[in-house]
């Protein structure tokens, strides 16, 4: 089958986590196209530093263009969920005002005491800010935001129409998560899903998220089940593939994009056929 695929922003990044991109987003541009790819992904702190280099809006727009991309996915909104948190990042929210992509990722990289109501009427702030675009709540399993059930819980405490879940393979599976945590979900909150894959680990979650992040089809996981377990609960896309290891990041953009994209479409076709 053929389905629209994203390069979420670190598959192509080639540097770790965190760390500052290794490929220049023209040469992200032009590998995510000539694999196949129709959008990209731009981590907020990844702007900055071009817009003070001196690249502006109009640039970036022209690269997009000129490949036939689109910005799909921005990132990462952290901070908002507990009391002591930031509401919001001023580099997101200019990114999303430029550039209108699908949607922004949210999560919570800490460990801080909240509760459902007051988090869910933090992230209805948040989807406001974001009017015109989906905001994607992902859980980390070595987070307070822990897995899709807790995720899903503050996301239906928000009553924010723009809210949904982003389902990552790794953190589905490494958070407990099962497909019986979206019974009942409306297809429509499901912003999108991140194919990787990985293994199942019981500690040191952060670090191997970080490193073990491997191509769907390379690691432990089900990732197939879980693609089908989607579709069959009305999910059709988007897919982003996001994908980093040691290896895989020290390749040419070119080969990380042949190969991010040989993969997601291998793992899709036989999961959905």
């Amino acid at each position: 089958m053929t389905v629209d695929l994203t390069a979420s922003f670190v598959t192509l990044s080639g540097a770790g986590f965190a760390e500052p991109a290794r490929i220049p987003f023209a040469e992200r541009c032009r590998a995510a196209a000539d694999a196949g790819f129709t959008g990209i992904g731009l981590h907020a702190e990844d702007y900055r530093r071009m817009r003070d280099a001196g690249v502006t809006d109009g640039e970036l727009r022209s690269l997009l263009a000129e490949h036939s991309l689109r910005l799909d996915e921005i990132e990462f909104l952290n901070g908002w969920l507990t009391a002591a948190g930031t509401p919001c990042d001023e580099d997101i929210t200019a990114l999303g005002a430029a550039f209108q992509p699908h949607h922004v990722t949210a999560g919570e990289f800490g460990s801080g005491a909240f509760t459902v109501e007051e988090a869910g009427a933090r992230l209805r702030k948040v989807c406001d800010r974001f009017d015109g675009m989906r905001v994607a709540v992902e859980g980390f399993p070595w987070s307070s935001l822990r897995n899709v059930a807790t995720a899903r819980a503050v996301v239906e405490a928000s009553g924010a129409t723009n809210a949904g879940l982003m389902i990552d393979v790794w953190h589905f599976y490494n958070g407990r998560s099962t497909l019986a945590d979206l019974d009942g979900l409306p297809p429509e909150r499901i912003v999108a899903v991140q194919l990787n894959d990985g293994r199942i680990v019981d500690d040191d979650f952060r670090t191997e998220a970080r490193r073990g992040r491997l191509l769907p089809g390379d690691g432990d996981l089900d990732v197939i089940g879980l693609v089908r377990g989607l579709h069959e609960r009305g999910f059709r896309g988007p897919y982003c593939i996001e994908v980093n290891y040691p290896a895989f990041r020290d390749q040419s953009p070119q080969d990380m994009a042949t190969q991010a994209m040989a993969k997601a479409t291998t793992t899709l076709n036989r999961a959905l056929g």
